[in-house]
Order: C-alpha cells, then sequence, then structure tokens
C-alpha cells in the first residue's frame, strides 16, 4: 500500500511507514481488532477448561459414591446375614419342637435309606458344620455319609469324562485319602455297612480293583501309602485297567 503521507510503497500490516513514520490506521485498527479476538478466545477457553474439569470431577464423584454404597451394602449385608445366621431367629439355629421335628425327620430318612436327604437336613441346619453336635445320636452316621458323598462325587465326574470322549477319569490320590477316612471311622452301624458295600462295588466294577486290593485299601491308614500291582501310582494302574475293561 502507499502511504498517505509520502506516497512511499509498503506492507499493509506494518503499523508505521517506513519512510516516514506517519502511522497506518488501517492495521492498527486490524491490531486491536485482533488483540480483542485473542482476549476474548483465551476467556472462553479457560471458561470452557473450567467447566469441563468440573463435569468430570462431579461425574468421576458421582461414580466413586456408587462404587462406596455397593460395597457399603454388600458389607451391611454380610454382617446382616451373620448376626441373623446366629440368632434366636435363624433357620439354622434349631431349637425345641423344631429341632425335635428335625431329629426325627433325618432319623426317618436314615431309616428309609435316604442317607444323602438325611445329611442335606442336618448340614442345613446345623451351625457347627460337619461335628453335627445338634444331633449327637446321628453324628457318626452323617460324617460317614459326608464321606461317602465325596467319593460319589468323584464316581460321577469320572463318568462325565468319559461320556465327553475316551477321557478315563481314574481313581485319584485325593479320592484314596477321602476312602481311608471312610473305611477307617470305626462306626460299625448297619447304614455304615450299606454305605460300603456300595463304596466296595465303586472300586471294583468301575475302577477294577479286586477284592483282596479293596481289603489292602480298607487297612491303609488315612494318608498312607497305597499300591495296586506293586506301583504307587494308582492312577496309571486303574487308568489301564478301565480303558481295558471298557473298551471291550
Amino acid at each position: 500500500m502507499k502511504c498517505t503521507n509520502c506516497g512511499a510503497d509498503f506492507a499493509s500490516d506494518q503499523l508505521k511507514c517506513p519512510y516516514c513514520g506517519r502511522v497506518n490506521e488501517h492495521a492498527l485498527k486490524l491490531a486491536k481488532e485482533l488483540q480483542t479476538y485473542d482476549k476474548a478466545y483465551e476467556e472462553k477457553r479457560d471458561e470452557l477448561l473450567e467447566t469441563g474439569t468440573g463435569q468430570v470431577l462431579r461425574h468421576l464423584t458421582f461414580g466413586m459414591g456408587i462404587v462406596f454404597l455397593v460395597i457399603l451394602c454388600v458389607a451391611f449385608g454380610c454382617v446382616a446375614f451373620y448376626q441373623y445366621r446366629y440368632s434366636d431367629h435363624s433357620t439354622y439355629e434349631v431349637t425345641g419342637a423344631r429341632l425335635t421335628g428335625n431329629k426325627e425327620k433325618i432319623g426317618k430318612y436314615l431309616e428309609d435309606k435316604q442317607y444323602i436327604r438325611a445329611y442335606l437336613l442336618a448340614s442345613a441346619t446345623d451351625p457347627t458344620g460337619e461335628y453335627f453336635r445338634y444331633y449327637p445320636e446321628y453324628a457318626a452316621d452323617l460324617s460317614d455319609i459326608y464321606s461317602y458323598s465325596l467319593i460319589l462325587v468323584g464316581v460321577l465326574h469320572s463318568m462325565e469324562s468319559m461320556d465327553e470322549g475316551d477321557n478315563y477319569a481314574p481313581l485319584l490320590d485325593t479320592d484314596v485319602i477321602t476312602m481311608q477316612i471312610f473305611y477307617g471311622s470305626g462306626n460299625d452301624s448297619p447304614i455304615k455297612e450299606d454305605l460300603i458295600r456300595e463304596v466296595d462295588g465303586y472300586l471294583k466294577n468301575y475302577y477294577r480293583l479286586t477284592d483282596e486290593e479293596i481289603e489292602d485299601l480298607k487297612e491303609s491308614a488315612s494318608g498312607g501309602q497305597f499300591t495296586l500291582e506293586g506301583i504307587a501310582d494308582i492312577e496309571d494302574v486303574t487308568k489301564r485297567r478301565m480303558e481295558a475293561y471298557f473298551e471291550k
């Protein structure tokens, strides 16, 4: 552009003429407008940042509050359940007529050979767990039924594995320990005799143990070493026997 004072040419964005020093009103006005715009932009940006940060903090605070509330509810529920379970109104704390009725039912279940049903009723209403102190007259039988149920679970798990394919789940060391505890309980009741016959049948007809091997297992101490064919690896021996038998 040309200077209005001396007529020299200079850039339109220069605030003064480089030759005579005359102020460029157009450039000055533009510079002020840009300065005003920059100031407004900075203020608006700060406002948006402050508002966004506040929203994030509010959302974070709300989320943390929900999490804390859930934790508090769970903790309160656990405490309430614990207090209720050991209160006078809890179904676990049976006394009086209810306890007498439960004993009669358990006795009837055992008489009818509904052993698992008797165990489930006793375990659901006795807070002493596997000690069965609420049912002392049946404690020995109920403990044997508990061990028997663990053995039965192992057998059923093995059968499920076979149903899924050619997976012959053998007799495990943990199953042997459970059987040693079961056989060595010292309870000579008719119920124990029935359970022993069933467990003997599982060992003989499913895991393919001989009568002599079953007797050796009965005489072995709980946690003691039990061998088949002179081998401590009972899993391998029973697996081979099961494969040979069930593939016929």
